[in-house]
C-alpha cells in the first residue's frame, strides 16, 4: 500500500508542477471561467425581465453552465498530462516500481482534484459572492459534489483521448475540441431543447445542478428537457434522482474505459 501511494503521489506532484508552469493551461482553467462569468453577467443583465420561474434571472440559470465548463476542462488538462507521461519517460521510470498501472490514473485524480477544488472555490466565490448568482444554500454542497464526480469522469475521458494520440499538442487540441463541442451540443453554454442533449454528460450535470442548487427542486421532481427553464418549458420523464445515477454511470464508464484503453495502448 505504501508503494502504491508513493507512485500515485509521485505522478500527482509531477502533474501539479507542470500545470503551474503552463500559463496557457492556467488561463483556460482559472482565468477564462471568470471572464465568462463577467460576459454572462453583462450579456444577460438586460434579460432580467424574461419570465423565469421562481423569480430567477437568466444569469442565475446560466451560471451552472460555467461550473460545467470549469470542471470539464479536466478533460483537456488530464489528456495533456497523460500524453506528456507517454513521451517524457515518466511511464518508463515509474514502471520499475512494483505497483499496478491504475496509479497513473490515481495520480491524475489527486492532482486534478486539487485544481478542481481551487477552480470551484474561485468560480463560486466570484459568481455567488461578487456577481450575486442565486443558489439554495442547503443544496450547494450536493451541487459541489456532483461537479467533482463529473470532473473525475472528465479525467477518464482525457485518459481515453491521450491513449490514441502520440503528443501533448495533439491531445490538447482533440480534448479541447471535444470539450467545447460537448458544451455547445449539451446546451451548457447556450440553451438548447432537443433530444440530442440527453446523450451528453454535460447536460445531466448542468440540469441536475441547476434544478437542485438553483431552482430548489426535490429529487423526485422531473428534469426539464431544455437547459433553460421558463414557465412554458416542458418536463422530461426523468426524475432528478435518475439524473444523478446517469452522471455516476458516465463517470464510471469513462474511468473504466480510460484505464483499460490506456493499459492496452502503452507499455506501462
Amino acid at each position: 500500500m505504501y508503494s502504491l501511494d508513493v507512485k500515485a503521489w509521485y505522478i500527482a506532484k509531477k502533474n501539479i508542477k507542470e500545470k503551474l508552469k503552463n500559463l496557457g493551461s492556467m488561463f483556460w482553467t482559472v482565468a477564462f471561467p471568470i471572464m465568462m462569468l463577467l460576459v454572462y453577467k453583462l450579456a444577460f443583465s438586460e434579460s432580467d425581465d424574461v419570465a423565469m420561474i421562481n423569480g430567477l434571472t437568466v444569469f442565475d440559470v446560466e451560471f451552472p453552465g460555467i461550473v460545467v465548463y470549469t470542471i470539464g476542462m479536466s478533460t483537456v488538462t488530464s489528456a495533456v498530462m497523460f500524453a506528456m507521461s507517454k513521451v517524457d519517460g515518466t511511464l518508463e521510470r515509474i514502471d520499475s516500481m512494483p505497483v499496478s498501472r491504475g496509479n497513473v490514473f490515481l495520480g491524475a485524480v489527486i492532482s486534478e482534484t486539487i485544481f478542481m477544488n481551487l477552480q470551484l472555490i474561485l468560480v463560486f466565490g466570484f459568481g455567488y459572492g461578487v456577481l450575486g448568482a442565486h443558489f439554495e444554500l442547503a443544496m450547494l454542497p450536493l451541487g459541489y459534489l456532483i461537479a467533482m464526480i463529473f470532473g473525475i469522469g472528465c479525467i477518464g475521458l482525457g485518459l481515453i483521448i491521450a491513449s490514441f494520440l502520440g503528443s501533448p499538442e495533439g491531445a490538447n487540441g482533440i480534448a479541447m475540441l471535444s470539450h467545447m463541442a460537448l458544451m455547445f451540443v449539451s446546451g451548457s453554454f447556450f440553451p438548447l431543447d432537443n433530444a440530442g442533449v440527453f446523450f451528453t454528460p454535460q447536460y445531466w450535470v448542468k440540469q441536475v445542478y441547476l434544478q437542485l442548487t438553483v431552482v430548489g427542486d426535490f429529487f423526485t421532481d422531473l428534469l426539464y428537457s431544455g437547459t433553460i427553464i421558463l414557465p412554458t418549458s416542458e418536463a422530461s420523464f426523468f426524475p432528478i434522482w435518475s439524473g444523478i445515477l446517469i452522471i455516476l454511470a458516465f463517470t464510471s464508464t469513462f474511468i473504466f474505459l480510460g484505464i483499460k484503453i490506456f493499459q492496452k495502448k502503452t507499455s506501462l
